[in-house]
């Protein structure tokens, strides 16, 4: 089901002074049968509904169409998952016990998904994000049933867009300053106001979630069970912004604690991998910060308990995108790259065919042309960029998984 909120604009900008009332974001777990919906139509399970929030940027959308699922099956380090993702025909499961609500920009405004958990939650109906083996995942390993909040924009910032309130004003450099740049401050922490209010508004009654999630029990409750924050791009292009990363994120996981009054609620950080776990070893793109941002993003969550008050410390985690980075279709990524700029140069009169060679041999493109393997990969595992993990099924799939089992060992201790 898709809806377009006629008021949604007006919403967002009301976020900050909405408080959530009549409801608890943590439930007294009761034992009942243990299937999708008994006889009077509500859901079973052995507790309240488990809910985990999505939040980020153009990688928490997802670009990972469906049709590069495939490509996991020529692996056989991965091809077992696919007995994870695929049903007996061969089709993407649709999740029976997970549902998923969904905020993001589609067709040119702000648009809400919602329904069951299935691929079509990323950029558009044929692609995922991670949320997608997240929740696979969760609902296989719990009984009672799962809702997703995901929220995600492409090309936002935390120091900007998500800034958090904790952060104060977002300030000027002097560069700024001197460059003519000017702050809204409507714009300052607009999508952490978006995201706060899709939270509130799936969860401020008993009929908004059954609007999500058929059967829900209002006796069980649900319980806000966890936070998954994946984005970073922006910032890391940006040296100011990439300077105020770590204090911005500690601000923003205990701004999210303290709006959601859940103090120790779960949260990870997923680390940006474009590049994969050593991006100064790659011989593309190197004007990019990419280790320095890492960093900024390991140093959140390694130093997030000793400058937080007691009541907030615990729980935070970080789990790294990089190593389901698929560096082979990257080398093919480039090579298609690179070598069709210098033969436009070369029809341009811009370069010579010495000059082309020259540069197949440094870069070990060989004459320039893909192989018949080369193609098979890329046509079989990449549907998007560089900056979005090529969109690469496997790439998304992996590390869905690998969030959702770190999630699930913060749920057990």
């Amino acid at each position: 089901m898709i809806m377009k909120p006629s008021t949604i604009r007006i919403l967002l900008t009301l976020t900050i002074i909405i408080m959530v009332t009549g409801n608890t974001f943590k439930a007294v777990a009761a034992d009942t049968p243990n299937s999708e919906f008994s006889q009077d139509g509500k859901l079973k399970g052995k507790g309240p509904l488990k809910v985990f929030i999505l939040a980020g940027q153009s990688n928490m959308q997802g670009s990972a169409h469906k049709s590069t699922f495939a490509a996991m099956g020529d692996d056989p380090n991965t091809a077992t998952l696919l007995n994870k993702i695929l049903d007996q025909n061969g089709d993407p499961m649709v999740c029976d016990n997970a549902w998923i609500t969904y905020l993001t920009d589609r067709g040119g405004g702000d648009t809400v998904l919602q329904g069951k958990l299935k691929v079509g939650y990323g950029f558009d109906d044929e692609r995922i994000g991670p949320e997608y083996a997240f929740g696979l995942f969760m609902d296989e390993e719990f009984d009672e049933p799962i809702l997703l909040i995901k929220t995600a924009w492409g090309g936002k910032s935390l120091a900007m867009d998500f800034r958090p309130p904790s952060a104060g004003p977002y300030e000027l450099s002097d560069k700024e300053k001197e460059n003519g740049n000017a702050i809204d401050s409507k714009v300052v922490g607009h999508y952490y106001r978006a995201m706060i209010w899709h939270i509130r508004e799936t969860l401020k009654d008993d009929n908004s979630i059954r609007s999500i999630v058929p059967g829900y029990d209002a006796k069980l409750g649900f319980e806000l069970a966890g936070f998954v924050w994946f984005q970073g791009w922006n910032d890391m292009c940006n040296q100011r912004y990439l300077e105020q990363y770590t204090e911005n994120m500690i601000y923003f996981i205990s701004d999210v604690r303290k709006e959601l009054n859940v103090p120790t609620m779960p949260f990870i950080i997923g680390i940006l991998g474009v590049y994969g776990t050593d991006p100064d070893s790659r011989k593309f793109d190197k004007g990019l910060p990419v280790t320095a941002f890492r960093k900024a993003q390991f140093a959140a969550g390694e130093q997030y308990d000793r400058k937080v008050s007691e009541r907030y410390r615990g729980n935070v985690i970080i789990v790294d995108s990089g190593p389901y980075y698929e560096l082979e279709l990257s080398d093919i990524y480039w090579k298609q790259r690179f070598t069709q700029d210098w033969k436009q140069r070369v029809e341009q009169g811009n370069m010579e065919w010495s000059e082309f060679r020259s540069e197949c041999d440094r870069y070990g493109f060989g004459d320039g042309e893909l192989t018949e393997e080369e193609e098979f990969i890329w046509n079989r595992g990449a549907s998007n960029a560089e900056y979005h993990y090529l969109g690469s099924g496997k790439t998304f799939i992996r590390f869905g998984k690998a969030l959702a089992e770190a999630m699930i060992q913060l749920d057990k201790n």
